[in-house]
């Protein structure tokens, strides 16, 4: 049995109503799609947090054995996680005075210039970049746990009613407390401020490791092989993680038994470009999922962060009965497909 796992982010977007359009995707000239519709089943679900945890827990892990972001970037990246240290994820944001205003949007070698210029007042920790704005970042001792907010919690709060308040975090609430006056008249925000930009002039942790034993791989806990695409995916870190084989094309021909997983992002902003894009997935893309594919799930989700809301198509969806009864308040499609009925 193959199945096949679609996930559009921003993919809600299509169900909205546009002034001038009504919902875009009344408006797309989709028959594959129709197709799928035609014979499939429709549910509602909604989530919180961030996409990770949605999809840890759509693939049925038990969020006691999520280890945080910072572990699933580490592994991502090829580092090591030691037991001697505590790791946590750490974002470059604009502040004014304790405000937090936005995520940073500079370069990986921006970002890489400003956390050195940290380290040179703080050399307790080490880096590495992971990503436009990120770094991953270790300290030396086993830190207790504390629940720091995401960067997009931060926005438009003052973050000092957020900091831990146990002495043991006090070297990282200096370095996010010092990290203005460090980075304020640093090169890259110079530059940043004459093109009339705003500053990367804030460093923020979060996700911090959680030590917990290495999950299951997802092959193994469905008996059958799980292949991502494409590698350029935001959450591709996290389908490395859970053991799939990252493609950088989806396969053509079919692999028997497999377990297909495909993330498109939309950009909602634009209606004419979001149908055009959402034609082009039906015509290019739908077609081969439909030829490897005995069932399929699509879920078009609102982007997480603050949007909870997702509306899945299943299919085939002629067993009512058997999808109403899995499908009940808390549970979760994966286990249509992963199911053989």
């Amino acid at each position: 049995m193959t199945g096949s796992f679609l996930s559009l982010k921003n993919g809600y977007s299509l169900f909205l109503k546009h002034t001038l359009f009504g919902q875009p995707i009344e408006k797309c000239n989709v028959s594959n799609f129709r197709h799928l519709q035609e014979n499939g089943f429709w549910t509602k679900f909604s989530t919180d947090g961030i996409a990770e945890t949605h999809y840890f827990k759509l693939f049925q892990y038990p969020m006691k054995k999520f280890p945080g972001l910072s572990v699933i970037k580490a592994s991502a990246n090829g580092i090591e996680i030691s037991d001697e240290y505590s790791y946590f994820l750490a974002d470059f944001m604009t502040v004014d005075e304790t405000i937090v205003v936005e995520n940073a949007n500079i370069s990986e070698e921006e970002t890489r210039l400003l956390a050195e210029e940290i380290l040179r007042s703080f050399d307790y920790f080490e880096f590495a970049v992971v990503g436009k704005g990120q770094i991953l970042a270790w300290f030396p001792g086993r830190y207790p746990a504390f629940e720091w907010r995401f960067p997009f919690q931060m926005i438009g709060l003052d973050y000092t009613n957020y900091l831990p308040g146990e002495r043991t975090f006090r070297t990282l609430v200096r370095i996010v407390s010092n990290s203005w006056r460090i980075l304020k008249d640093h090169p890259v925000n110079r530059v940043r401020l004459d093109l009339g930009e705003n500053p990367a002039n804030f460093l923020w942790f979060h996700s911090q490791n959680r030590r917990v034993e290495r999950i299951e791989p997802l092959a193994e806990k469905i008996k059958r092989p799980t292949i991502f695409w494409p590698a350029v995916s935001t959450i591709s870190d996290f389908a490395r993680y859970l053991g799939f084989e990252i493609r950088e094309g989806l396969p053509e021909n079919p692999v028997d038994n497999a377990f297909f997983w495909t993330d498109i992002e939309l950009q909602p902003e634009d209606t004419v470009c979001l149908i055009k894009k959402w034609e082009s997935i039906d015509s290019e893309l739908i077609p081969l999922i439909k030829k490897n594919s005995n069932k399929i799930v699509m879920e078009f989700n609102s982007g997480f962060c603050n949007n909870s809301r997702i509306v899945y198509l299943l299919h085939p969806g002629r067993n009512k009965g058997f999808l109403q009864r899995i499908l009940k308040p808390k549970s979760i499609p994966a286990k249509f497909l992963f199911s053989d009925e």
